[in-house]
């Protein structure tokens, strides 16, 4: 008797490993690594910028503390003064320079978020030692304005050209 068509065999499909992989697994997989690594570094940026910030404030802390025992208002306006100096320096080097409006101009530069007000009054606070202070106030407006500067990161522009 004839065969109506061809004799068909099984279908057999090959063994295939998992490995080597295809070449697409290797670029997700790179991928994968690139983002991890990324990742870390950045959080790592942020913790040493959070320590460098925590560390700045130690002086600010100090002085609240040396103003709850002896009571003296221009040594802490002084300290508090001098902090905002140096964490200005950091961003604007010539704003070391500056003083009353364009000294509170620079600070509002800086964080533009923040009222300042209190902040320009250091300056003249800390020359004299009857003038009323509000400690925790001035502190909590002082370490914000730090902690928005310092953590804003480093300025990307070249730098102003003064006359």
């Amino acid at each position: 008797m004839p065969t109506q068509g061809p004799e068909l065999r099984d279908v057999h499909v090959p063994h295939v490993g998992w490995w080597p992989l295809a070449p697409g697994w290797w670029v997700l997989a790179g991928l994968l690594i690139a983002l991890v690594l990324i990742t870390a570094l950045l959080l790592a940026r942020r913790a040493r910028r959070r320590r460098h910030v925590h560390a700045v404030l130690g002086d600010l802390r100090q002085a609240r503390s040396r103003h709850a025992s002896d009571g003296d208002n221009a040594a802490f306006a002084a300290t508090a003064h001098q902090l905002l100096r140096r964490v200005a320096r950091t961003r604007d080097p010539y704003s070391v320079t500056l003083s009353a409006a364009a000294w509170r101009d620079a600070l509002a530069a800086m964080a533009p978020k923040r009222d300042v007000a209190r902040l320009a009054t250091l300056g003249d606070a800390m020359y004299r030692r009857d003038t009323p202070l509000d400690v925790d106030a001035v502190a909590a407006d002082v370490e914000a304005w730090v902690r928005d500067v310092l953590m804003r990161g480093a300025p990307r522009r070249p730098g102003r050209a003064h006359a």
